[in-house]
């Protein structure tokens, strides 16, 4: 049939052109909707200039009618991603906008390496935008310009196109724009599915163009062509068109229009892959073939279906190419009838015992090449991903369980813990912390004692019939305990609003850094028994509060326990009640109105209450307010860089108990953040603690040993309760009052420079025959390890170090002298000690002196926190000398550069800097890496304070916001600002996270630090 418009040949059945769409029985056909090519704006943001307050432009990246795409940094949490500003048209009407935000939001929480991460979707100047990760790579639709991809190749990247769709399909989330324009693939060959949640937004009436016009149409499922509803097989048929596009150079549907596109894709077959590309298999034909059905339910109906055979396929062929051989293909070769029977069972367990042996070297091979560096990847990115890396180990263990790179790369991901339970049996689960919405993994039941878990924290789930569900974080360390006892209550034991708290579990002491309570300035205290005891899992509600209201609580004096006393004068019951009123002066919280919370807020934390009042209410609840001790035991304030990205702190005001997502130990919510929470105990510096911070604290709040005044009624100060279970015999010692150590150290005044001379004084040594001796050299791939002694600056004492000198490089070398943390206090060998290997790298030498009381020269010092005795101060002059010594040593060698060394000193050795700077001045520049001055006093002749203003070397300082040693706001500030260092030779950067900064900004910042002071190095 001829077409009467443009009198192109049609079949007579047809009922629409194939050229143009026009009917064929008189009218003009029915067809999608189009929009116009939607206008981006002519002018886009600058690069240089910020976006949304935290993004920092670098250059455009591309323009379309998806919108225009940034590359950005991120200035708060120092990463590179792509912003992509969404055109206006795409969310010009309210309903529109808030279904696009829906989506995208949903599509946020895809977590899947081979899909495009979402990290934020908001508003900006009147722009909505999504920040997402920075790909670095090349979309797949350039990379077939070039010509049809080799089938490994493109089977390799199918697969993991397939692995994206599956996982996205598992959570409910379907593309409905997939295209090889979608696809990115990485440098590394790794596939990244991209604009999850947009092409969902706009859906099948409303058909966009990105670039090339037909490049969105030439995908669409019939269905979707048609206006029909769509599920996930019109993604799976997307990929089959992929797959054909991939193979064969060309699209599947060509036309010179999108109409004749859209009827060919409705109407017509693709032309046969093999007339285009001869040679493919039957096998991809089939699976090509297959996606591509008209009608979905003849389709693929899942991505794990054609993901399982991509790879069975995929596999096969990577046996075939190490030489696996057939049954079919030797049996041909037969020619003897009478031995065809026992030659057929001899060539069947050949061919089991060959394929077994094939598949398993393909298997070996598959994990050394892709998953090995994979997990490499993963541990040394800037925030390395343990979780990540430790799934990619499982299936790596199966193949190269003894693979020398694999040992070595497991102690870097996980270790060994041993899980027991009371009563056993239990079945245990875990997933990553940060990870809320993950599926839980199922590790084994109780008791385990080899139970692999990754570094880091992790939230674990204990599950046993007939008793309550026992949730926890498992925090993996080398410097912790490895055994994770539990307690599971019956069910219905306990009330089902409180969490049991066993005194038996594992509370996490790190070894490292002893202390009775984890808070900066209360180290001092000696761990106290608690008992068993039941804390309410989540903050006192409104609701809950109301019923204590209600009976009277405020006119009853038996709750109130506690004289009141105001500003050192106890106040009668009357004058005390009269200050004890909400809003409008009826008995209640300060956020109340008329005795009452406001409408919708019942579920939302009590707040505005004095620390009486909570006493009250848990006197009514027959509970008890807890002790620091009690809070600290649950809190895991070590576990603050987790923790408080999922807390409320710092935010618009309180939420409802539990919404957060923060949780701390034994199930126990928002003990970070939401509602300060009053504790029992009493500070000698006046007020009662009140711990965890509240919605509008700061993010290192968590951290802070903080008190108030019993009165105070902010609109932040909540609490929760805590019920004993077993004798109270240590209530006396638990709820004493606190000795605060605390220091404001821009407040307290450096001794004078006639004192601090005479204190130097007691640093000073005699410049005796170092007597040295290189002990042996050890030869790496890039450097050569000399273990060296000398003589010591006291007590006839012998010390040793490690000179490690770079292969890379011309001497005389610069140099990096090293001042360990405490993890050095408590080993016993050095013999294992390696470099900071990327100053090597660099082509400088890096020394590391043994000092007093570390590894082999131990003694009875057991910690690193400060006391006020000559024990103390007779070590860290013992400590200066070792690295005075040590600088003597370096000068006698011709190969090292002695007026070009720098002080490298990390935790405890960066703390230490603040002395060591000011008696040693031969350092040229100084990186301290997490520093910050100790609460804890020391005498003067060995407290920074005295020290820090004398420094003049130039010091870089690398810190964490949420640092528990050293807090940012009373700790590492003062330390930077009481450095004597003149302002233009000192900097501080402050990263996002704990007692630790990512260690390609370490990197980064000490290489350009060291080559700003010490000069670039010629290799």
């Amino acid at each position: 049939m001829q077409c009467p418009k443009c009198n192109t040949f049609n079949s007579e059945d047809s009922q629409f052109c194939k050229k143009c769409a026009t009917s064929l029985t008189g009218e003009r056909a029915a067809q999608p909707s189009f929009t116009k090519t939607l206008e981006t704006p002519s002018k886009g943001i600058i690069p240089g200039t910020m976006f949304a307050s935290r993004y920092k432009i670098i250059e455009e990246l591309g323009r379309g009618g998806m919108g225009v795409v940034y590359k950005a940094e991120d200035a708060k949490l120092k990463r590179t991603v792509a912003i992509k500003l969404l055109p206006p048209e795409l969310t010009g009407d309210k309903e529109a906008k808030e279904r696009f935000m829906r989506e995208a939001q949903s599509a946020a929480v895809l977590d899947h390496p081979n899909i495009c991460t979402v990290y934020e979707v908001d508003e900006s100047q009147d722009k909505t935008f999504i920040s997402m990760a920075f790909v670095d790579g090349q979309n797949l639709r350039d990379r077939i310009k070039a010509g049809p991809l080799e089938i490994n190749e493109g089977l390799d990247l199918a697969v993991q196109a397939a692995e994206g769709l599956a996982a996205a399909h598992s959570k409910g989330i379907v593309h409905r724009d997939i295209k090889s324009a979608n696809i990115m693939v990485t440098k590394q060959g790794q596939v990244k599915i991209m604009d999850f949640g947009l092409a969902k937004f706009t859906g099948a009436s409303m058909i966009t163009r990105e670039g090339v016009t037909m490049g969105t149409v030439a995908y669409m499922s019939p269905e979707q062509a048609q206006g029909n509803p769509v599920d996930h097989r019109a993604d799976i048929w997307s990929l089959g068109v992929v797959l054909y596009e991939m193979f064969s150079g060309r699209l599947p549907f060509p036309g010179d229009s999108e109409a004749s596109i859209l009827y060919s894709v409705v109407h017509e077959e693709p032309k046969p892959i093999k007339t285009i590309k001869p040679g493919i298999a039957p096998e991809l034909l089939q699976i090509i073939d297959r996606a591509l059905k008209k009608k979905p339910e003849s389709r693929y109906q899942s991505a794990g279906e054609i993901l399982k055979d991509l790879s069975r396929y995929h596999d096969r062929l990577r046996m075939e190419e190490a030489g696996a051989f057939t049954f079919g293909s030797f049996l041909q070769r037969l020619r003897k009838p009478k031995i065809a029977i026992p030659a057929v069972i001899i060539v069947i367990a050949l061919c089991s015992l060959a394929y077994w042996y094939f598949n398993r070297r393909a298997k070996e091979r598959w994990a050394r090449q892709d998953l090995l560096p994979q997990i490499e990847q993963l541990l040394t990115a800037e925030t390395p991903n343990y979780w990540a890396a430790h799934e990619l180990a499982a299936k790596a263990e199966k193949y190269v369980p003894d693979d020398p790179i694999f040992k070595h790369l497991l102690g870097r991901i996980s270790r060994e813990e041993k899980l027991s339970s009371n009563p056993t049996g239990a079945k245990i689960y875990a997933k990553p912390y940060a990870d809320v919405g993950s599926d839980w993994r199922y590790l084994g039941n109780t008791p385990a004692d080899r139970l692999r878990l990754p570094r880091g924290f992790s939230r674990i789930k204990l599950e046993k019939v007939g008793f309550r569900t026992v949730y926890d974080i498992a925090w993996v360390s080398w410097a912790v305990s490895d055994t994770l006892p539990y307690k599971l209550p019956e069910a219905g034991s306990l009330p089902a609003d409180m969490e049991l708290l066993p005194d038996a579990s594992n509370w996490y002491n790190w070894e490292a850094a002893p202390a009775g309570i984890h808070m900066p300035g209360l180290e001092h205290l000696e761990t106290e028994q608690v008992g068993d005891f039941l804390m309410d899992r989540y903050e006192v509600t409104n609701e809950a509060y109301k019923s204590f209201v209600d009976a009277g609580g405020y006119q009853n004096p038996k709750y109130w326990k506690h004289p009141f006393v105001k500003e050192g004068r106890t106040l009668d019951w009357k004058e005390a009640m009269a200050l004890l009123t909400d809003r409008t002066g009826r008995p209640g919280p300060a956020t109340w109105e008329v005795g009452d919370y406001l409408d919708g807020k019942d579920s939302y934390p009590v707040s505005g209450v004095s620390w009486y009042e909570a006493s009250a209410y848990a006197e009514f609840a027959g509970k008890s307010l807890p002790t620091i001790f009690h809070w600290d035991r649950v809190a895991l304030t070590w576990a603050s860089p987790a923790i408080v990205p999922l807390s409320n702190l710092n935010g618009d005001g309180p939420l409802p108990v539990g919404s957060s997502q923060s949780m701390n130990r034994f199930g126990i919510c928002d003990l970070s953040g939401n509602v300060r929470e009053w504790c029992l105990n009493e500070s000698t510096r006046g007020g009662r603690f009140i711990l965890g911070g509240g919605w509008n604290d700061p993010a290192y709040a968590f951290n802070d040993a903080y008190a108030q005044t019993e009165f105070d009624r902010s609109e932040t100060n909540g609490f929760r309760c805590i019920k004993y279970l077993e004798s109270e015999e240590n209530r006396a010692s638990l709820e004493k009052t606190i000795e605060m150590p605390f220091r404001d150290f821009l407040c307290e005044k450096p001794v004078s420079d006639a004192t601090f001379t005479l204190f130097l004084n007691q640093y000073a040594y005699d410049k005796t025959r170092l007597n040295a001796v290189i002990e042996s050299s050890k030869e790496e791939e890039e450097w050569i390890r000399e273990k060296v002694t000398f003589d010591a600056a006291y007590g006839n004492e012998r010390m040793m170090a490690y000179l490690f000198l770079p292969k890379k490089g011309n001497p005389p070398y610069q140099t990096v002298v090293y001042f360990p943390g405490s993890e050095a206090i408590h080993g016993r060998s050095s013999e294992s000690l390696g470099p900071a290997s990327f100053l090597l790298k660099s082509g400088r030498a890096f020394f590391y002196p043994i000092y007093k009381s570390t590894y082999e020269r131990e003694d009875d010092l057991k910690s690193d926190y400060a006391t006020e005795t000559n024990f103390w101060k007779e070590h860290v002059i013992m400590w200066a000398k070792d690295l005075s010594r040590s600088i003597d040593y370096l000068e006698t060698r011709d190969d090292i550069d002695a007026k070009k060394l720098a002080y490298l000193g990390a935790s405890w050795g960066a703390a230490m800097g603040g002395i060591m700077l000011a008696v040693e001045r031969r350092f040229k520049a100084a990186v301290l890496y997490v520093a910050g001055l100790e609460f804890r006093q020391a005498m003067p002749e060995a407290d920074p304070i005295n020290f820090l203003p004398r420094i003049k070397t130039p010091v870089l300082m690398l810190n964490g916001k949420y640092d528990f040693f050293f807090p940012y706001e009373t700790s590492q500030l003062p330390f930077y600002t009481l450095l004597g260092t003149p302002k233009e030779n000192k900097q501080i950067f402050v990263y996002e996270g704990g007692h630790s900064v990512p260690s390609t900004q370490l990197i980064k910042e000490t290489l350009a630090w060291l080559d700003r002071y010490l000069g670039p190095v010629t290799r």
